[in-house]
């Protein structure tokens, strides 16, 4: 395959989350002494109780516009999801504001609530590249709503207000603990429910960072079990694509939800006073069945030494994990599992970007949420940056390695075969598509048909994740541009 566009990851896949998001819930089968793992079906577009997927691809080209960027939903039912329920909206949709534009890249960062409390799942699209003017000022990067429903996602509002920014990244949640979902952004937090013109209940200034530095990734969950959300952010310098600077500068934040909303942030440190870097993608979930939510972030990147030369020392390419407590997150300890970790397949290579994005969630039903590490850029049987996923099994100490699995495009039952610079597992996230009580993985590679993109949905069992009954689509199914789309960059977080 010809050379690939790079794409910085910045994003995450949040599964596990409070019910209330989407006014429907499934609790996993084994229930612990202080509490059961429960799954929102906070994806579910059509009240169906199947999850449904969404998967943006804002680079896009739509109507001969590179990068006016769309969103491909695909219906979940008892089989799973179903290739054959499903939508594409664009910003040239009947009921979708706006219009396709050069770099608009509308369908970046996606997130999901039910905002207008009608039982239904809404999708928030923002458009991190378009150009607008609200009450005669102008805006950049703005934040569309497709409204859910009985025959699913129609029409759409662009959300007024301080959500938008440049960075458009927005994530859902009952942060003030009233049972109505909300949005926070970089700035504010909008509280629910919304009207269907967009307008919030109400809104809170809020910051998702204490410097002039970049947000890599959020996310939200109850880190603290007390049935409020929380948020979670990771940060980095601007120039983070600089590769002499991405390991520098590094936060990770936590902005404890409360009847009053949105707690101002905190840095998080670990024992020794040492800021807890974090990385560049983020997921929560209760790896430890306590009913805690607990954050998961990935760091792949290499780290370089002060000659701006790769330190084989320091590749950082790793996960982390902070355990969820009473009293927040329990940032003193932080663990870390990369692949030499004893269980984990594989070994640690400089460019595997083991960690790239993160997604948690319980696949296999036992209560305790597994976690799906990208790799895309490891290279097997000859192939360079074929890319794989790993999942790590969570326990009741938490995920340790053991048991872990690695999945590729070879693995046997999964469709298609692992090509150079496909970037499989780019991009992950977990979803419950046939209502069974298990996290299906869904895997984006969009390197895949020189860049054209492609997702791949697996199916879960008692054992967890495996090939059989997998499922792929790519640009030709959804009827839309192939030309460097690079569909499956971007899941719902």
């Amino acid at each position: 395959m010809p050379e690939s566009v790079v794409v910085p990851r910045s994003r995450r896949a949040l599964v596990v989350a409070i019910a209330l998001l989407a006014g429907t819930a499934v609790v996993s089968p084994v229930a612990h002494a202080q509490s059961s793992v429960v799954k929102s079906v906070r994806q579910d577009f059509n009240g169906d109780g199947y999850q449904d997927l969404a998967t943006g691809a804002p680079y896009a080209t739509v109507g001969g516009r590179k990068g006016a960027g769309y969103v491909a939903v695909v219906y979940g039912s008892a089989h799973g999801l179903n290739l054959a329920s499903r939508q594409v909206f664009t910003q040239a949709t009947s009921g979708v504001p706006g219009t396709p534009e050069v770099g608009d890249s509308f369908g970046a960062h996606l997130t999901a609530g039910d905002l207008d409390g009608d039982g239904y799942t809404d999708l928030v699209v923002p458009a991190a590249g378009e150009d607008w003017t609200q009450g005669g000022a102008a805006r950049h990067g703005s934040v569309t709503v497709l409204w859910g429903g009985k025959s699913g996602l129609s029409g759409g509002t662009i959300l007024p207000g301080t959500l938008t920014d440049s960075s458009a990244r927005v994530v859902a949640g009952d942060f003030d603990g009233d049972g109505h979902a909300d949005l926070a952004g970089p700035s504010a937090l909008e509280s629910g429910p919304f009207s269907r013109g967009g307008v919030p209940a109400r809104s809170q200034d809020i910051s998702f960072t204490d410097a002039d530095v970049k947000v890599l990734d959020v996310a939200s969950g109850d880190v603290d079990g007390d049935g409020i959300s929380d948020v979670v952010v990771l940060t980095g310098p601007f120039d983070y694509d600089d590769p002499g600077d991405q390991n520098v500068g590094h936060g990770l934040f936590y902005l404890h939800g409360s009847r009053g909303g949105l707690a101002p942030l905190t840095r998080l440190k670990d024992g020794e006073g040492r800021d807890i870097e974090g990385g560049e993608s983020i997921a929560l979930g209760d790896v430890n069945g306590d009913g805690r939510d607990d954050l998961v972030f990935g760091r792949p990147r290499v780290a370089y030494s002060g000659d701006g030369a790769p330190d084989p020392s320091e590749y950082g390419e790793r996960i982390g994990v902070v355990f969820g407590t009473a009293q927040g997150p329990q940032a003193a300890d932080p663990r870390t599992i990369d692949q030499d970790t004893s269980g984990v397949p594989g070994v640690t290579e400089p460019g595997d970007l083991f960690g790239t994005d993160v997604a948690v969630g319980d696949a296999n039903g036992d209560g305790y949420a597994d976690i799906a590490v990208g790799i895309p850029g490891e290279d097997f049987s000859g192939v360079t940056d074929a890319g794989t996923v790993a999942v790590i099994p969570g326990s009741a100490s938490g995920p340790s390695g053991a048991g872990a699995k690695v999945f590729s495009q070879n693995t046997a039952g999964v469709p298609g075969t692992a090509e150079r610079a496909d970037r499989f597992g780019e991009a992950v996230t977990f979803l419950d598509g046939d209502h069974d009580g298990r996290a299906d993985l869904v895997v984006g590679a969009p390197g895949e048909n020189a860049d054209a993109g492609s997702v791949w949905g697996f199916r879960s069992n008692a054992s967890g994740v495996n090939g059989t009954g997998a499922v792929s689509f790519g640009a030709k199914a959804l009827g839309t541009d192939p030309q460097l789309a690079l569909l499956g960059a971007e899941f719902i977080h």
